[in-house]
């Protein structure tokens, strides 16, 4: 044994003299002094046994035992620049109903620790299931369109009166998000997604039942406030399961709902609307819903970090799905105790309620760098908005399509995002795992990589920029075909590469926004959702009387043009944005980044 650990133990703790004689008559060994002090006084008991087990150890190695585990802070920095955050309380339950301390408290154990508990296999179903939940508010809103004029005959109100409740659904449909995002980062996705899709099955069935048209009026702007904020909700869950190595794939799932929807209800809703009447739209979606909730219900897990951290800790009472419960009453009933059950629930810090409030949307706004990335997203989605609202005028003009082959034509555009979800996913987990080597950090997909410092920007913009370039000359080539009247195969192509192309740069826009603002997933994407629906919503008010005034050339090669022309803010951004995030953070009191 070495001497010095020894006679470090020997100084901190003085030997109390064993009251019996050695059987030798010899002087007790060095070894023998440390044995008799760990009987006699049991204070010291374990810091001898790591003396006598680990002869080689250093003096400064051992130090006086507490009883007391000293919590981490709520994020620790590792060395190779990967932040790992640790959750509220580090207690778990065992087999056997007790509570047991995690392994390890040490930052360099928490920075082996995977990003997510969820296996790869569950983070799909979760993704999936947001996924088809973020599908109903475009579907609502598109399989409306095609039961206007009958809506209006029934009713005997005006089209202009029909259009108003269209206007309204819009104006929500960009509005309560911006409220939904400052309750579900505080209150946890689960109940929020509960609670939108109680209000909108409700607004569902009373719009079936509807014959009036202040009812109409009132109850489309109930369903919109409902399904609305799922859109937000499907991007936040992905930040709060996937790191940014991996985001990518993940985003480009979730996006595929703002243009397949359009392109697909539209059908659903002119099959429906003429064969079983407008009331069979809201019934249809009331079906829709119903079988939602079930896998809503039963199974899907509370995500929040701020709740739940990795998804180890048991979420809040309310947050808690129905399967949870059962697992939880299972287990208890087979283990007859309820030993330390609550030890987690009184641990964790009681929330405050907050009242919903789109400032943390607006504030993220009004932010230089979020404001250059609103702004070119805003729009990139105007300018694929002109070219969807003036669609099915134009090829029933041109080419004498009548509604189902107007329908048929907006799946070209579904084609291309759904081509695009499926390679540029790809293009953008490549290059963030080539900028990462580069920079000699580890590219591991269940780690996060720490933002401040890391190019971000440049790793992302480098996939988008060029997408939108070729977009933007792709709606140039659209406009001059339906113009001079060219087969009609030359228009379906344009359409294809415009879906391709706007789906994935607003991927890459999505991800980046969400790299960039982890923390406050929710409110980013709310931010995203008001630019976008108002531009949108501006530019299909406008698009036919540009196309009157200025030709379908002239229209989409103005349109594209200022679309370029938004391209060099995308530059700057790769250019400077590590300085302005730096910036940022100093401005709100050295905040920094999330990862």
């Amino acid at each position: 044994m070495s001497s010095s650990v020894v006679e470090g133990t020997l100084q901190r703790h003085p030997i109390t003299k064993s009251t019996q004689p050695t059987t030798t008559g010899q002087a007790p060994s060095t070894l023998e002094q440390v044995q008799a002090q760990c009987q006699a006084n049991t204070a010291v008991e374990t810091e001898c046994h790591e003396a006598v087990q680990h002869p080689t150890a250093k003096n400064d190695s051992i130090s006086p035992v507490s009883n007391a585990q000293s919590p981490l802070s709520p994020q620790e920095e590792t060395q190779d620049g990967a932040d790992v955050e640790q959750p509220p309380s580090t207690d778990k339950e065992d087999p056997n109903g007790d509570v047991e301390k995690q392994a390890s408290s040490t930052p360099a154990a928490a920075a082996d620790k995977p990003y997510s508990s969820f296996t790869q296999r569950q983070k799909y179903l979760i993704v999936l299931c947001a996924t088809l939940g973020g599908l109903f508010s475009p579907f609502t809103t598109q399989i409306y369109f095609p039961a206007l004029s009958t809506i209006a005959s029934d009713l005997n109100v005006s089209i202009s009166q029909v259009n108003l409740t269209v206007t309204t659904y819009m104006i929500f449909q960009a509005v309560v998000p911006s409220f939904i995002s400052s309750i579900t980062d505080t209150q946890g996705r689960r109940p929020t997604y509960v609670l939108g899709f109680l209000v909108y099955t409700v607004a569902n069935l009373g719009l079936a039942l509807d014959n009036t048209y202040a009812g109409l009026l009132v109850l489309r702007c109930i369903q919109s406030a409902g399904s609305s904020g799922l859109v937000v909700l499907q991007q936040a869950i992905i930040a709060d399961i996937v790191t940014s190595a991996e985001r990518g794939s993940y985003i480009s799932i979730t996006s595929i709902n703002g243009i397949v929807a359009p392109s697909v209800a539209p059908i659903v809703g002119g099959l429906l609307a003429q064969h079983l009447g407008w009331h069979s739209i809201f019934w249809f979606l009331l079906i829709m819903s119903g079988v939602y909730v079930v896998p809503l219900m039963l199974w899907f897990p509370e995500t929040a970090r701020k709740l739940v951290g990795d998804g180890s800790i048991p979420p809040p009472p309310l947050n808690r799905s129905l399967w949870y419960i059962i697992k939880q009453y299972r287990h208890r009933d087979r283990t007859h105790s309820t030993t330390n059950t609550t030890t987690t629930e009184t641990e964790r810090p009681k929330r405050k309620f907050t009242w919903p409030s789109p400032l943390g949307t607006l504030a993220i706004v009004v932010e230089l760098e979020a404001a250059v990335l609103l702004t070119v997203l805003g729009i990139v989605y105007a300018v694929l908005y002109a070219v969807m609202a003036s669609l099915s005028t134009q090829f029933h003009d041109i080419y004498g399509l009548d509604s189902t082959m107007q329908g048929l034509i907006f799946l070209t555009i579904a084609a291309g995002t759904i081509l695009s979800a499926f390679t540029n996913s790809v293009l953008l987990d490549r290059n963030y795992r080539r900028h990462a080597l580069k920079m000699g950090l580890d590219p591991d997909r269940k780690k996060q990589i720490a933002m401040r410092g890391f190019p971000i920007e440049r790793v992302r913009l480098e996939i988008g920029l060029p997408f939108f370039i070729v977009g933007s000359f792709a709606v140039i080539a659209y406009g001059w075909m339906l113009d001079y009247q060219v087969h009609i195969a030359g228009p379906i192509v344009m359409l294809v590469i415009i879906g391709y192309t706007t789906l994935a740069g607003f991927n890459t826009l999505s991800v980046l926004l969400i790299d960039l603002y982890r923390s406050r997933a929710a409110a980013a994407i709310a931010a995203a959702n008001l630019v976008r629906c108002l531009l949108g919503a501006g530019m299909t008010a406008v698009v036919n009387p540009m196309i009157i005034a200025m030709g379908l050339g002239w229209c989409f090669t103005f349109t594209a043009l200022v679309q370029l022309a938004t391209l060099p803010l995308l530059w700057v951004c790769m250019k400077y944005g590590v300085t302005w995030r730096e910036l940022q953070a100093a401005k709100e009191g050295n905040r920094g980044m999330q990862p």
